[in-house]
C-alpha cells in the first residue's frame, strides 16, 4: 500500500483542484465516474494518476467522445461497466491519456526521455471466441498523423475458453510486443491487467502477477491523439466482453501499488 500521500481530486477537462487530509481512503477512487487524481508520495516525482470510469452512455468522464455501435451498459460487481459485442462496438474518445497524465506530447523527441514512465491497468471480463474476435484490440492509443508512435492492449483467444494477453509499443526507433500464447487465463472472469514502462522496460501484469518484459524505445505520442476502447483504432479486431475501469499513471508502479487491483483481489 502507498503511504504518507495527499490526494487532490482533479476535474477534466479545465482542471479545478481539491485536497484531502493525508492518510484518508481516497474514496473518489471507487467511483466509476471519478476523472483523475494526483497523489503526492515520498519521491522527488509526483505520482498523477487518471481513471476513467464506463457507467455512463451519455457522457465519458468530462471528454468529448463517439459511441460506435450497440455498445450496452451492464452490471458488474461494483456496478455500471460497457459491453461490447465483439461486431462494430467501440467508444473512440477524443483524448491522449498520457498527456493527460502529464507525459511529453513533444513529437520532435527523437530519443526516449529521461524520466518518462507510466502504468496502464484495465479491469474487464473477456467473452469466449469467436472466429471473427480472437485478436481484440481493446485498448489502442494513436494520432492519426503519425501512426509510428503507439500503445495498444490487446487479446488472443483460442478454442479452449481461454485467452492471453498481447502488449504492444511501437516508435520511429524500435518496437516491441509482450506476448506468450501459454500463459492462458480463463474467459468470462472479471480481470485486472496493468503494462508499466520505464527506463526502457515494458512489463505486462495479470491479477499482479509479472507476466513478461523486455526493452523498447517509448517516445511521445502527440496531444491530438485519440483512444480507441474497444477494438483497434482503424475499426476492426473488436473486443467481445465488457470493460469497467481504465487507469493511467506517470509512474512505473508496482504491483502492491496498483490502484485497481483491489476489485480483483476482494471479489
Amino acid at each position: 500500500m502507498m503511504k504518507n500521500f495527499l490526494l487532490i481530486t482533479l476535474l477534466l477537462p479545465i482542471f479545478l483542484l481539491g485536497c484531502n487530509n493525508a492518510h484518508e481512503t481516497p474514496s473518489n477512487l471507487s467511483s466509476k465516474d471519478s476523472a483523475s487524481s494526483m497523489l503526492a508520495q515520498d519521491s522527488d516525482k509526483e505520482l498523477i494518476t487518471l481513471r476513467w470510469g464506463f457507467s455512463s452512455l451519455e457522457e465519458f468522464n468530462h471528454l468529448p467522445f463517439n459511441k460506435e455501435g450497440d455498445v450496452k451498459l451492464v452490471d458488474s460487481p461494483w456496478g455500471k461497466a460497457l459491453a461490447f459485442d465483439g461486431d462494430g462496438d467501440r467508444l473512440l474518445v477524443d483524448a491522449n491519456p498520457f498527456a493527460l497524465v502529464g507525459l511529453s506530447t513533444d513529437t520532435r523527441q527523437q530519443q526516449p526521455m529521461s524520466g518518462e514512465a507510466f502504468t496502464i491497468e484495465v479491469v474487464f471480463n473477456p467473452n469466449n471466441a469467436k472466429e471473427e474476435s480472437r485478436e481484440p484490440r481493446f485498448f489502442h492509443i494513436e494520432d492519426a498523423n503519425d501512426p509510428m508512435r503507439r500503445l495498444t492492449l490487446e487479446l488472443r483467444l483460442n478454442d479452449k475458453k481461454q485467452w492471453w494477453l498481447d502488449a504492444f509499443i511501437k516508435s520511429d526507433i524500435s518496437n516491441l510486443t509482450l506476448i506468450d500464447p501459454t500463459l492462458v487465463h480463463p474467459v468470462e472472469e472479471w480481470v485486472h491487467i496493468a503494462v508499466t514502462y520505464e527506463n526502457r522496460t515494458f512489463t505486462t501484469y495479470v491479477n499482479g502477477n509479472k507476466e513478461l518484459t523486455g526493452e523498447v524505445d517509448f517516445l511521445p505520442i502527440a496531444a491530438t491523439a485519440k483512444t480507441s476502447i474497444g477494438a483497434r483504432m482503424n475499426q476492426i479486431h473488436w473486443f467481445d466482453g465488457a470493460i469497467s475501469d481504465v487507469l493511467v499513471a506517470n509512474q512505473a508502479l508496482h504491483p502492491d501499488d496498483f490502484l485497481l487491483l483491489t476489485k480483483i483481489t476482494t471479489l
